[in-house]
């Protein structure tokens, strides 16, 4: 008997639940993989990639790809983490944060009034160095 295409697993459940967690913090696949290798509970990259593909497609995750170098990373969507979709991005370590500030989200419409330009929150990423390694370089 055939398993219909979209059901739910332990799997699946372990990988939203912990999305969840992380409370809109970003992640990679392979970090998915690490966290629950590490608890003893392994998945395969491939049947993460095809869960968090399914999320994507059912609106619950947002997949980002930055700068076409670095691999995807995903983000659980809560009512809290909808709006604005802007990163930043450390150029040492490759944390991505999200960013939910009142001045970025004000951003796209001051560029628009000032330069006649509209930019796509979507894909717009600021890079510079996280506390970590600017702590590090001291």
């Amino acid at each position: 008997m055939k398993r219909p295409s979209k059901y739910n697993t332990k799997q699946s459940e372990a990988i939203i639940s912990y999305l969840i967690s992380l409370k809109g913090k970003h992640t990679t696949a392979a970090q998915i993989a690490s966290y629950f290798k590490r608890k003893g509970f392994p998945i395969g990259l491939a049947t993460i990639y095809r869960h968090l593909d399914t999320l994507v497609q059912n609106g619950k995750v947002n997949k980002y790809t930055l700068d076409g170098v670095s691999g995807a990373c995903y983000q659980y969507l809560s009512e809290g983490n909808k709006l604005n979709q802007t990163h930043l991005k450390c150029e040492r370590c490759g944390a991505i944060l999200h960013i939910q500030c009142d001045a970025v989200d004000s951003l796209p419409e001051h560029l628009y009034e000032k330069y006649a330009f509209r930019i796509n929150p979507m894909k717009t990423v600021f890079y510079g160095k996280c506390s970590n390694c600017m702590d590090y370089d001291k």
